[in-house]
């Protein structure tokens, strides 16, 4: 049988019978009322070219050789769409039997020969356009039966005079309920209402039939196992057209569609990791703060915690992680706050704190009605204190600090976006000078915040334009005074802001992401600087080149420096690589293969600004080094202070039991190298023999020959 969308094809017919002029005439005849025609001789072959034909009328002779006709009926109807397939079974005679064989195969009726082909014809064209329109019916029904299966969207009929229901199939099965619910009360309806539901529902339903109007209304449902469903109630008084009036109402399952509203509302006003309040409906609640603040005149203290150095756990322990450990800070940051005993609480309603997530590792608080800007030192206190206690993270235990900015209404603003603006740079003071701890806002601050932007901006202008430099510093040995190396120091002079420190502009760009590109940048020119001066005849020494710890978790360092030796064609002897104690902060394991690799390869390791870090004698053993660097800092009260001659000294023994050779940074007097000669330092480096200088002054140490 065609589908629905193919009603308008030309009508076919399929013709069984053995005889050939029977065909023949039948073809003839039904060619002229439109159809086509496809005639065959028996009934294994009208079975084999059935599915090919896909007729809209059968006619099949009941007699036929091999399986009879009624056999062929009854096979075509297990092929055909039920009893849609018209299918005339033609008989010579009357056979009570054959005809009820027939009937009973699926025949739609007999048709007995010699056959009146006008009458027939007609016949024919009745049958398949009647056929085509039920099976049309059926596919609507069943389009609408899957519509409203999608939709979840059943119905019933209400008899007012009976006061029985019917119910569709679709509604027993949308709510699960058992097909007894099909023909029952309006009082099985109304049971399942939810309690809080039943009366409004049932008052505001009755009142608009009573007054012959439809009505909507959304409502839950409980059903028997106690599930609850969020549904759409409407229904409508019709008539029948003989006076008598029913009421059709239909009910639509929007329980999903309800449940994602509520989330996304949820989500339009709290954070779905944390569950606090986000940042838009912080800043509305208090904007609503400040305008309480402003008629009852009490201060208000705007707070914004950041924890510190957060993204060393998600690199290292990865984000699922993190999200863990930002769990458990949120809740002890709110314990702090619905405990603090420093926020002044009157009886009179008004708003209350409120902590919110306002980004990956941020929060904000603010504290309304505080008696004093002390109050909001002590909660930042108090929170600084619950943070750091361990947190256990997959058998890892994990312990972190936080920064915390303070503004205060209204003296450092008299809104939302002033208020955070101040506390936000409260807290990146707080950051940048360590961490662990809080700054209230000040106007110096300010002025620090907006240069640390103008510095931001150039630095990145800077490294995009390459408008920084190296100078290079020699190193000696303390007994022959022979230059034996060369440290690579990176300078950057701004024409806007003049000569800016190192120790100012690398840990910004540390933070702010560029490091990275600055230090292959460094290693690349460095290398190749020094190849250069080696083909001109120079002096070849080592060229010492400082890596950043970020440049282990941001980079795949071994690679880099593969990449570098091979573009410079500088040997790999010549390059010393110099890392701080921080690197082994973040992963030490990690670092340490990855050293393992450099020094591989040839390359010298050294460890920079030693017993200014953690100074643990644990990693100190287990990595692959080959130098140790003295800080300055101790070198400084060289040799005045008994403590600073006892701890370098004590330094020194202990790196040439590692097996390592030691320099001291920042020489700058003769009586600071004599003393280092005498305890056994290796070597040294610093102003005494030379300030680092450019590239084209740095050329006379490389002449110069070693002195006894």
């Amino acid at each position: 049988m065609p589908s629905p969308l193919e009603n308008d094809r030309t009508p076919r017919i399929l013709v069984v019978d053995d005889d050939a002029s029977f065909l023949l005439i039948t073809r003839k005849t039904m060619e002229v009322s439109g159809f086509l025609v496809y005639t065959c001789g028996s009934g294994e072959e009208a079975l084999e070219i059935y599915s090919e034909v896909q007729p809209d009328l059968v006619l099949l002779d009941v007699i036929l050789p091999g399986i009879d006709g009624i056999e062929v009926c009854e096979e075509l109807r297990k092929l055909s769409d039920e009893m849609l397939l018209p299918i005339l079974l033609v008989t010579g005679g009357v056979d009570k039997d054959a005809v009820a064989r027939g009937y009973a195969a699926g025949a739609t009726d007999f048709i007995a020969k010699p056959i009146n082909w006008t009458h027939f014809a007609h016949r024919a064209n009745h049958l398949v356009r009647t056929s085509r329109g039920l099976n049309e019916l059926r596919f609507k029904r069943a389009s609408l039966a899957t519509a409203q299966r999608m939709a979840k969207l059943g119905g019933f009929t209400y008899d007012p005079e009976s006061h029985e229901t019917r119910w569709s199939e679709e509604l027993c099965s949308i709510f699960g309920l058992d097909a007894e619910y099909s023909k029952s009360t309006t009082k099985v309806y109304s049971a399942l209402i939810h309690p809080d539901d039943r009366e409004r529902v049932i008052k505001l339903s009755t009142e608009a039939l009573d007054a012959n109007k439809s009505f909507t209304v959304d409502h839950r449902l409980v059903l028997p196992g106690g599930e609850v469903r969020h549904v759409r109630y409407c229904g409508e008084m019709l008539a029948d057209g003989v006076g008598h009036s029913h009421v059709t109402c239909i009910v639509q399952d929007n329980t999903h569609h309800t449940r994602a509203l509520d989330k996304i509302r949820y989500l339009a006003n709290f954070d779905g990791l944390t569950g606090l309040t986000n940042r838009g409906q912080f800043n509305a609640r208090l904007a609503d703060t400040l305008k309480h603040a402003k008629l009852s005149k009490n201060l208000v203290a705007v707070l914004i915690i950041d924890i510190d150095r957060f993204k060393v756990i998600n690199d290292t322990l990865g984000h699922t992680a993190g999200d863990q450990i930002l769990q458990v800070i949120a809740e002890r940051v709110n314990g702090q706050v619905r405990s603090g005993d420093c926020i002044a609480r009157p009886e009179s309603a008004g708003p209350s704190a409120e902590l919110a997530r306002v980004g990956g590792d941020e929060f904000t608080l603010f504290l309304p009605r505080i008696a004093h800007p002390t109050d909001a030192g002590r909660v930042a206190q108090r929170i600084l204190d619950a943070i750091p206690e361990p947190i256990d993270v997959d058998g890892q235990h994990v312990t972190l600090m936080a920064s915390i900015g303070i503004s205060i209404y209204p003296l450092d603003g008299q809104d939302c976006e002033a208020l955070l603006r101040q506390a936000g740079r409260a807290m990146t003071f707080t950051k940048s000078q360590g961490g662990n701890g809080f700054q209230y806002y000040t106007e110096s601050l300010n002025k620090t915040s907006l240069r640390r932007l103008v510095l931001e901006s150039k630095l990145r202008e800077a490294v995009d334009e390459g408008r920084m430099h190296l100078v290079y510093q020699p190193k000696c040995n303390l007994e022959t005074g022979e230059v034996i190396g060369m440290e690579a120091l990176l300078r950057w002079q701004e024409p806007s802001l003049g000569f800016i420190p190192p120790d100012e502009f690398i840990p910004l760009a540390e933070e702010i992401g560029c490091i990275s590109k600055i230090g292959r940048w460094v290693l690349h020119e460095a290398t190749r600087q020094n190849k250069e001066w080696q083909d001109s005849g120079l002096k070849p020494v080592p060229v010492a080149v400082n890596v950043s710890s970020r440049q282990f978790s941001d980079t795949d360092l071994l690679a880099v420096i593969k990449q570098t030796l091979e573009e410079t064609g500088l040997e790999p002897q010549y390059l010393e690589i110099e890392i701080t104690e921080s690197a082994m902060l973040q992963d030490a394991d990690a670092t340490t293969r990855v050293l393992e690799q450099i020094r591989e390869l040839g390359i010298q390791i050294a460890l920079d600004d030693f017993g200014t870090g953690f100074s643990s004698l644990s990693y100190l053993r287990r990595l692959p080094l080959d130098t140790l660097k003295i800080d300055r800092s101790f070198v400084m009260d060289l040799p005045g202070d008994p403590d600073a001659n006892g701890i370098v000294e004590a330094i020194i023994a202990m790196a040439h039991v590692l097996k390592l050779l030691v320099i001291a940074e920042g020489v700058e007097t003769v009586e600071q190298q004599e003393f280092l000669r005498s305890i056994k330092c290796d070597e040294m480096q610093g102003h005494l023999f030379s300030k680092p200088v450019p590239p084209d002054e740095f050329t006379k140490f490389l002449k110069i020959e070693p002195t006894s």
